[in-house]
Parts: C-alpha cells; sequence; structure tokens
C-alpha cells in the first residue's frame, strides 16, 4: 500500500490539472477571463503561436501524450486528454478525428498490457513467463507500430 501511494502519489496533481484544465476549471474554480477555454486550452493555444503547426507536429505531439498516458499502465486513463488535445490541434489544422484515434491508440498500444510490465502481469502468469520479458520483447514491435501509424496519420491530417 506504501509502495503504491508513493509511486502514484504525484499522479493525482498531474491528472487534476490536466482533468481541471479545461472547461471544467470554470464551473469548479471559478470564472476564467473573457475568451478562456480552460488552463490547458490556453497553454495550448500560446504553445500553436510558437511551434509551427501542422499536420506532422499534431501527430506526433499526440503520439507522445498518448504514450504518457499510456505508462499509467491501463491504456484508457488518457483518452480524455487526448481527445481534448486533438479537438484544440483540430481546430487548427483538421482531422481531428483521426488525431484522437492517434492518441487512443498510443495510450492502449503503450499501456493497454502490450510494454508496461504491471499491465502484462495478468498475461505473463497465465502464460508463465516474467512480463518484464515479455515487455522488452514487446518494445520493438510496438515502437514500429507507433511510427507507421504516426506517419499515416500524418498523411490522413
Amino acid at each position: 500500500m506504501q509502495f503504491g501511494f508513493r509511486v502514484f502519489g504525484p499522479v493525482i496533481p498531474i491528472a487534476a490539472f490536466f482533468y481541471l484544465g479545461d472547461s471544467a476549471f470554470g464551473d469548479l474554480i471559478g470564472k476564467l477571463p473573457a475568451g478562456s477555454h480552460g488552463i490547458v486550452n490556453d497553454l495550448g493555444v500560446a504553445l500553436a503561436h510558437t511551434v509551427p503547426l501542422n499536420g506532422a507536429v499534431s501527430a506526433v505531439t499526440l503520439t507522445v501524450v498518448g504514450a504518457i498516458t499510456g505508462l499509467d499502465g491501463s491504456g484508457f486513463s488518457g483518452i480524455s486528454l487526448a481527445g481534448s488535445i486533438a479537438n484544440m490541434f483540430g481546430a487548427s489544422v483538421g482531422g481531428t478525428d483521426t488525431l484522437t484515434a492517434l492518441g487512443q491508440i498510443a495510450a492502449i498500444w503503450v499501456g493497454g498490457g502490450t510494454i508496461i510490465p504491471w499491465a502484462l502481469i495478468p498475461a505473463a502468469a497465465i502464460c508463465g513467463v516474467s512480463p518484464f520479458e515479455l515487455a522488452r520483447r514487446n518494445l520493438v514491435p510496438v515502437l514500429i507500430g507507433l511510427t507507421v501509424t504516426t506517419l499515416v496519420a500524418v498523411f490522413l491530417v
């Protein structure tokens, strides 16, 4: 129990930042300035003014965000964040549905029992293999799949 609190303790404020950073912040904390779309969305708009926003940058960003949110081992916890970011990028470059799917695929492939050892424990126990060995063997195919999927998404956006 103590190990769980130590490992996942930092997740709570980070998740709160992302979940409250959308339009729900205004409902829970107080009114945001006029023209604001939430903390995370406003940061995204500020980032969009400094980084050239195109299909390639959007696709790579969604893949990285999806992969990072998949590190918790579930694969599904980052879907709302990936959807919010895809909606934000889709307003500028189009292809919101493609970007959303890309973020979801990245989160599920990384965290949904593919390359994160603690998500592989049930499958490894059934097969009688080490979850770390299974994660090691899955790493290269998953990275190749994410790269190819990201390249296809660039062309679809």
